[in-house]
């Protein structure tokens, strides 16, 4: 075998230029599609959400698997068919999620992650990634309060790993002997959690060994679902006259529904009085942090908390998924909760403090970083603030517009965050009309019901609708407004659509709809 001279360039192999060729006959024809794409979602009165199909006729336009190799065209068939049904969440009225479409220069960075397709678990195959995690866990941190010099945390594939490591996290605090022997019968651990948390906290603890019954539930006030503190008190207090050992609390910054905030300084408060782990699930309601129109009081005492989940996608316009768990003055707690001494893998170097997959429960990771670093240097901390000054603007504009209609619209409580919640009253039903009927429960769970399938078909706007059993709420809308690109004067046209959507709702409709 011939060897080039170092001073010659090496000719290119012959399969690297027919990739490149590849790629560059795939992104000519894909090019014009997501151009289309962005367009079409850049006119959101005109252009439906989604061309709605159900799963036979998906797999027929698809077309089939098969053992022989398919051309370039035929794969750029398949890229053309997923724009034509997948849902536009770029799209200013898709609102029914609590995220929304991405920024290009997100977009850019999924594209060179899949490129480069590396793990970012030590830093000799991953050194500029791993590098922008540590510097990306930094500064978020820092945006909450916590010490720059204690900061530590990773980025995770979604908030619940998030909740769960830090749930994992404070266990090996409190039960160090559980990771390599299991727990004792003598250990008894509970943990706390406010009522509206996310469903993940439960599947942490069972996930977790301890069971899905010992993660109590602590009482949320129906109006801002914040979590009741006096409450949590007695039930830790509770629960160790009883001999058990409490060791977590899980707190809430932006529920799910209600997007409630709790009072993280007097939290704080009884988990140091208690010895407590305080983490707080802000992977919603995070981005608020940025805000100066409520920052100063929805986040007062979360600096004194010991780990923050926080999920940047779901506000602030990252791609699908950027999700943060930092921790604060705990010394090395991710590694030492998680570590399995995996010699072949880790190796102590100077840099070892950028192996970041010995901190997490993952081994293959995907690269996130470059999507959360690109995103952060090109809007900035002023760009992000921006984002949720506008968020919160709207919510309290679309609020206003809603009890200015009090005939058609009701509030369930007032927003803290950016959760609109509110029912709708279709004409049949409202003062001095001639149904005969009254507005019952049921009434108002399946008018909700029925605009939302309305909503899907006709794919002008997308708002979820929940019920909320712990208040015996039934069915209403839950609007959440982040970094979509919905504008101020778009508010009224959302509520105009809902009424056009229930103007013709009546009994006899609502007895015969099934859900």
């Amino acid at each position: 075998m011939q060897v080039p001279d170092e001073h010659e360039e090496e000719p290119v192999r012959e399969e690297f230029v027919q990739m490149s060729k590849e790629f560059e006959q795939l992104i000519s024809l894909v090019t014009p599609m997501i151009k289309n794409h962005i367009e079409e979602c850049g006119r959101p009165k005109t252009t439906p959400l989604t061309k709605w199909a159900l799963p036979n006729d998906l797999l027929r336009e698809l077309g089939p698997l098969t053992n022989e190799p398919s051309s370039i065209e035929e794969c750029a068939k398949a890229i053309e068919t997923t724009f034509k049904y997948s849902l536009k969440t770029m799209h200013p009225f898709f609102m029914d999620k609590l995220y929304a479409g991405s920024d290009p220069v997100g977009q850019i960075a999924e594209y060179v992650v899949a490129i480069l397709n590396t793990n970012v678990h030590v830093y000799h195959v991953s050194p500029v990634f791993s590098v922008m995690e540590v510097e990306c866990i930094r500064l978020f941190g820092d945006q909450f309060g916590f010490d720059p010099n204690t900061i530590d945390g990773t980025l995770n594939p979604g908030g619940s790993m998030s909740n769960m490591m830090a749930l994992l996290a404070a266990r090996h605090e409190h039960f160090p002997h559980v990771r390599q022997e299991g727990w004792r019968a003598e250990d008894r651990p509970v943990a706390f959690t406010a009522l509206q948390s996310h469903y993940s906290i439960n599947r942490c603890a069972m996930v977790c060994g301890m069971g899905m019954n010992q993660m109590i539930q602590i009482p949320s006030d129906r109006m801002t679902g914040a979590m009741d503190v006096e409450a949590l008190d007695k039930a830790v207090q509770g629960e160790i006259e009883k001999g058990n050992t409490p060791f977590f609390v899980n707190s809430l910054a932006g529920s799910t529904v209600m997007g409630g905030f709790d009072d993280q300084e007097k939290i704080s408060s009884i988990c140091k009085k208690h010895g407590l782990w305080h983490h707080i699930d802000a992977c919603w309601g995070g981005f608020l942090i940025f805000s100066d129109r409520c920052k100063r009081t929805i986040f007062k005492g979360c600096e004194k908390s010991d780990s923050i989940a926080f999920n940047p996608h779901k506000g602030l316009g990252t791609p699908v998924q950027t999700c943060i768990l930092m921790t604060n003055n705990k010394d090395n707690a991710l590694k030492k909760a998680n570590t399995s001494g995996a010699e072949y893998l880790f190796h102590e170097t100077e840099y070892s403090k950028y192996d970041i997959g010995d901190k997490t429960l993952s081994c293959g990771r995907r690269a996130d970083s470059l999507a959360l670093w690109l995103c952060t240097k090109r809007q900035g901390i002023n760009g992000f603030k921006k984002l949720a000054d506008a968020a919160y603007d709207k919510t309290m504009y679309i609020t206003r517009l809603i009890k200015e209609q009090s005939d058609k619209f009701e509030m369930v409580n007032e927003p803290v965050g950016t959760n609109t919640c509110f029912w709708y009253t279709p004409p049949y039903f409202r003062k001095g009309a001639e149904g005969e009927n009254k507005y019952t429960d049921q009434y108002k769970t399946n008018t909700h019901k029925l605009i939302f399938e309305k909503m899907k078909e006709e794919g002008k706007l997308l708002i979820q609708h929940n019920p909320l059993p712990e208040f015996n709420l039934p069915n209403f809308f839950r609007l959440t407004l982040k970094g979509e690109k919905s504008r101020m004067e778009d508010m009224p046209y959302l509520l105009d659509e809902i009424d056009r959507m229930g103007s013709n709702i009546n009994s006899t409709i609502l007895d015969n709809f099934k859900p």
